[in-house]
This record gives structure tokens, sequence and C-alpha cells, in this order.
């Protein structure tokens, strides 16, 4: 049976009550004594005010334990409103459970309670002798539906916040998983170029080999760097400062590594620079890094040419190269390269496009990202 289920969740563990529970209860107790203030509403007794008392206790353990705590609570206030004449005005231990009830409990569990409670509601018309009200009635039932859709409400808004905050959390675990990408790859790939012309160099210019091992150090070393650049975006120092990403201002250390492992390469900027964000900023160096990378490792190019066109209100970059261009079958874009600068660019609003002429070959990347 469905209420079986339900009360077979019940957990009755010794618990302390937590801060905010503390705090709820504190101030029902204050709003049900303010009642005693006012003339004419409730006569005051020692014994009444110690049984409304009681049923507040339960508030202690409204999050904790939700099941037991509104159950006890509802319990204590029909034996209140069964023993003492007149009852008070609001059930305010009754209202903070029902919105509690809505807030915390999902499913079977909170579809019974509020069954128990809305039965519990008849029963206390009943014990008031009011049937012959119906205005009443009207005003009980409407209280605890407001404080069940309050808590339901409150319960899809926590949900919506948690769900928009996993979103941006995945997002921004494929933006470091694409940075470190860009970032390992452009590293192995030059130091992979001056690795297997290191033996040719040795043996037939033994000057250059020199030149090659000190490119594949500046390599590895340029991509720890940015490495630590990428883990501090996940963790800051105790100063609270993290190694900047990198921007446009990089490009020339950029080519200048290409150049060493051996690629000629062009850096050409036309029109007046406008402001980027500084997630456009990398997106687009990591554009140029990703390109040039992709020419050193499959392009079999000798040159290459990275123009920067401003306009007053976006950015394009070209990045050409003299190579084989795309490999058969590879017309569509395949391969996670291409694919990641697309989802780099989609959040700054960028666009990417390629184009590898059939007759003259080479390959030719165009993205553009929107300035100001």
């Amino acid at each position: 049976m469905r209420s079986t289920d339900a009360l077979s969740r019940l957990q009755i563990r010794p618990q302390r009550p937590r801060r905010n529970d503390v705090m709820v209860a504190l101030i029902v107790l204050l709003l049900n004594s303010g009642t005693y203030l006012i003339p004419g509403i409730v006569p005051w007794g020692p014994w009444r005010y110690a049984m409304e008392t009681l049923t507040i206790v339960p508030l202690l353990w409204r999050e904790s334990l939700p099941v037991p705590s509104a159950l006890t609570t509802g319990a204590l206030t029909l034996i209140v409103t069964a023993t003492v004449h007149p009852a008070q005005p609001f059930p305010y231990a009754v209202l903070v459970t029902q919105y509690t009830i809505g807030a915390v409990l999902r499913g079977r569990t909170r579809a019974f309670l509020v069954g128990v409670f809305m039965a519990g509601n008849v029963v206390a018309e009943a014990l008031h002798q009011q049937w012959g009200n119906p205005e009443d009635f009207l005003v009980t039932f409407t209280l605890s539906l407001t404080a069940l859709f309050l808590g339901v409400l409150m319960q899809s808004e926590r949900d919506s916040l948690s769900g928009r905050a996993d979103r941006a959390l995945r997002a921004e675990r494929a933006r470091i998983a694409r940075d470190m990408h860009d970032v390992v790859g452009h590293a192995v790939a030059l130091m992979v170029v001056q690795a297997e012309a290191g033996p040719l160099l040795v043996r037939d210019k033994p000057e250059r080999a020199e030149a090659a091992f000190e490119a594949i150090s500046a390599a590895g070393r340029d991509a720890m760097a940015q490495l630590r650049g990428l883990l501090g975006t996940l963790s800051q120092d105790a100063a609270g400062r993290r190694d900047p990403l990198p921007t446009l201002a990089d490009l020339d250390d950029l080519v200048h590594q290409v150049r060493r492992a051996g690629l000629q390469v062009r850096l050409e900027q036309t029109g007046s620079a406008a402001p980027l964000s500084p997630g456009a900023e990398t997106a687009a160096y990591r554009v140029v890094q990703e390109a040039l990378t992709n020419t050193l490792k499959h392009a079999r190019a000798s040159r290459a040419e990275v123009r920067l066109s401003w306009a007053p209100s976006a950015l394009e970059i070209t990045v050409s190269d003299d190579g084989r261009g795309l490999p058969e079958g590879a017309s569509d874009g395949g391969g996670h390269g291409l694919v990641g600068l697309r989802e780099r660019l989609a959040p700054v609003g960028g666009a990417l496009s390629w184009t590898s002429p059939p007759d003259t070959g080479g390959f030719a990347l165009t993205a553009v990202i929107p300035s100001g």
C-alpha cells in the first residue's frame, strides 16, 4: 500500500536540530505567544500554552526528519484542537509543516502527507463544530493549500537553480577540456616535429640540432605554463591570484614557436583593433593555435598565413596554408579539433567556416568573433 510505503521511509534517529529549524521554531513560538497579548483573542492559561508550545517542538526537526516531524505536529495539533477552546486563530505550526511538506518532500511521500493533512483539516473543523460556518472552513483549506503551494514553488526554484548550476559546471568542464586539448595538442605537435627532425640535423646539420632541442624544451615549458593557467581556473592560491589565460597579445610568441618547428608563418593584422571580452580573446587565440597545430600535424605544408581583420563589430581570423587540404571524406569538418573550435566559439557568439579548394589545394579556416 502507498501509505505503508510512505511510513516505511521514516528514519527516527537522534539528531541535533539545524540552526534554521531552531530559528523557525522560535519565530512560531513568538507568533503563538503574541496572540495572548491581544485582548479578546484567546484566554491565557498555562496548561493550554504548554500544549500549544508542545506542537511547535517537532519543528526543530522539520527538515532533518520531515515525515516524523510532520506527523507528530499534526497529531499534537489535533489533540490540542480537541481539548482547548477557543483555538489559536492561525495554526502556525501546521502551516509551517505544510510548507515544509511542499518544499522538502517529493512523490508519494508528499502526496501521502498532503492527504493526511487535508483529512486533518476536516477533522479539526468537525472538532471546532464549524460546519455551519463555511467561510471558516474555506479559509482553513485556503491557508493549507497556499502553504503547500509556496513550499512546492520553493522546491521548484531550488531545482531550477541546481539545474542551471549543473549546466554551467558541465560547460566549464567542457571548456577546460578543450583548452587542455589545444594546449597539449599544440605542444606535442611542436615537439614531435622537432624530435623527428632531430636525428637528421645531428647527422647533416649539427649546428642546428641544438636549436631543435631548445624548441622542444621551449614548447614543453610553454605548455606547462598554460596548463597552470587552466588549473588556476579551478583553484586559486592563497592570495587569490591565478595565471592569466592566453590572449591575442600572445600570438607573436605562438607564431615564433611554430616558426622554430620549421613552418614559415606570416602574421598580418588589418583594421583598428576593437575590445573583446576575456573569453573572446582566449577563443581567438585558441583558433589560431589549433589551426597552426593542425597544419603542423596533418597538412604537410611549408607556409601558413594568419590574418586578423578588424571591423567595427567583429574580428575575422583567417588561417590558411599551402598543404594538402582536407583528407577525402572529411569535408564535414569531423574531428575533435574543428568540432572543439565550434564549441569554443559558440559561447562568445562566434562562427567557424573552412574551405579546401580541390584545384589549388591548401586549407583555410575562418572564424568570426563579435567585438564590443
